[in-house]
């Protein structure tokens, strides 16, 4: 085999084992966000116990993040800030289905505004409590 064929042959292989690469490093990506919703589903599956729809699945998968991210926060977030953390959980969420989302969780005193811009935080320990007393009861 001329160097030059030898050349030509080695540049393919060497594409070839980048693209496998590539393709490695996409999979191990989808495979922790796969990781990342099982993981949540199992913390959920008490809740979960009774959903049949898969939208429903998602909603609730959606509502948790939101909440998880609301918790964490020292301050408000903003719509755009919690549709990402939605799109962690649902790439393919839409943004009229991520604000539908919202104000169902503020109708049901999970969420409060907080401000006029778009802006979300968790209710106060009082509302909380009134809104599961209202729940159980």
């Amino acid at each position: 085999m001329s160097s030059t064929a030898q050349l030509g042959f080695e540049d393919r292989l060497r594409r070839e084992i980048e693209e496998i690469e590539r393709q490695i490093r996409e999979l191990t990506l989808e495979k922790q966000a796969l990781e990342r919703q099982l993981l949540k589903a199992r913390r959920a599956s008490t809740v979960l116990s009774d959903v049949s729809r898969k939208n429903s699945l998602t909603r609730i998968l959606v509502e948790e993040k939101i909440l998880d991210a609301l918790r964490g926060a020292k301050r408000s977030l903003s719509n755009p800030q919690l549709y990402r953390e939605a799109k962690a959980i649902d790439g393919n969420l839409k943004s009229s289905t991520f604000r539908t989302y919202l104000h169902r969780m503020k109708a049901r005193g999970l969420i409060v505004s907080a401000g006029t811009n778009g802006n979300w935080r968790m209710p106060s320990e009082q509302v909380v409590l009134k809104t599961f007393h209202k729940q159980v009861t």
